[in-house]
């Protein structure tokens, strides 16, 4: 589980944004982990105010540790600093794997890496390694292997380690291959595979299957059934499809992908991510989480990571959404405004906020949309 994420000096953010899944005792209970963490986090605020940046860094930490070793070795990292500056984007994520805690942190630009660190706390903080630019400055014993390793300046020493078959930070490499999200460098983009390549993931994990068509079914008054069919395409290939039933006088009528709601294909394409997650225990990160999708829908996808039932294994969402309604579900402890000043985005939680603008008994979306709290447009 996330505890804590910083970033600075990235994209609109110059200085130091903090997004803590940490909560007090004053937070309700319903909301909190077993570790006083949060499973959700929504990230609201105007158009152009930096809450996508936000998901940026995050998603760009994940993929860093997980994946920077596939690429080219003389590629570019993938990293934006706030306008001319040429100081190194700094990122720290405060995180639990296997109920112990960890600090993990580095300083990047496009070119390379300057600052690299892994900390361990159990009874004591203690550095596991440390890197500056492309030497390995520092190892406990237990990590010297990392020794034998030749380190490049555009992949992340946890990476490299996984793919040279050194299994000391096995577990680690797989908590960050477990956040998937929909927000690369270039912003919002389309996540993960196609549809035909879903519906054959589906046809071959019944299971699956069906965490998703019960989902779809109860969302949708429509759609009776899905089923998923093997067609053979005009240049001789074969691919999977998925096939939405809807009844109708006692009548089964087929309805294509091609012809079926947008909303009700969005669910299908991106429920298979929320059940990767929860399964897996990890990380979700949404760019506008409810495109094409009824306002009624959203609570019932957020209840999947809120609920202990069907989150057994901690895993955590993260998303931005201009929803406003969805500020009274999530609570001041679930939910950061973005805001933007001379071009600088800033970011605080809605517990942080002083007085008596927000309560128990007020409406938080009633405040937001006034304008009491921030993160709207000026218009």
């Amino acid at each position: 589980m996330i505890l804590e994420f910083s970033l600075k000096n990235y994209f609109s953010f110059k200085e130091v944004a903090r997004i803590s899944f940490r909560v007090n005792e004053n937070c309700p209970d319903e909301f909190k982990s077993s570790h006083g963490t949060v499973h959700l986090m929504g990230i609201k605020g105007a158009n152009g105010s930096g809450k996508t940046n936000i998901l940026r860094a995050i998603r760009f930490v994940g993929i860093f540790c997980a994946r920077s070793f596939l690429g080219e070795p003389d590629g570019k990292i993938g990293v934006k600093q706030f306008f001319s500056s040429k100081k190194p984007s700094e990122f720290s994520v405060e995180f639990l794997c296997g109920n112990i805690q960890y600090q993990y942190d580095l300083k990047v630009d496009n070119d390379r890496v300057h600052y690299e660190s892994l900390h361990r706390k159990l009874k004591r903080k203690t550095k596991l390694f440390e890197r500056i630019n492309d030497e390995l400055t520092y190892t406990t014993e237990g990590f010297s292997s990392l020794k034998a390793i030749k380190l490049r300046s555009n992949s992340s020493i946890i990476s490299t380690a996984h793919n040279h078959k050194l299994e000391l930070m096995d577990e680690i490499y797989y908590y960050f291959a477990c956040w998937n999200g929909n927000v690369t460098y270039k912003g919002l983009s389309e996540i993960g595979p196609s549809i035909y390549k879903i519906a054959e993931e589906l046809n071959d994990n019944p299971e699956d299957l069906n965490f998703i068509k019960e989902f779809i079914v109860q969302c949708d008054g429509g759609v009776s059934d899905i089923a998923i069919r093997k067609v053979e395409r005009e240049d001789g290939e074969s691919v999977y499809v998925p096939v939405f039933i809807h009844e109708s006088a006692g009548r089964a009528n087929r309805v294509s992908h091609v012809t079926e709601s947008s909303g009700t294909k969005s669910l299908f394409k991106y429920l298979l991510h929320y059940r990767n997650a929860l399964q897996c225990g990890g990380l979700l990160i949404l760019d506008e989480f409810d495109i094409n999708l009824h306002p009624h829908i959203l609570p019932k996808l957020l209840a999947l990571f809120s609920d202990s039932e069907t989150n057994p294994y901690d895993a955590q969402m993260v998303f931005s959404t201009h929803n406003g309604e969805i500020l009274d579900q999530l609570g001041r402890y679930r939910c950061y405004l973005v805001n933007k000043e001379d071009n600088e985005s800033f970011a605080y939680r809605l517990d942080e906020i002083p007085g008596e603008t927000l309560r128990n008994d007020r409406s938080i979306t009633h405040a937001y949309n006034r304008g009491d709290i921030g993160g709207v447009p000026r218009i």
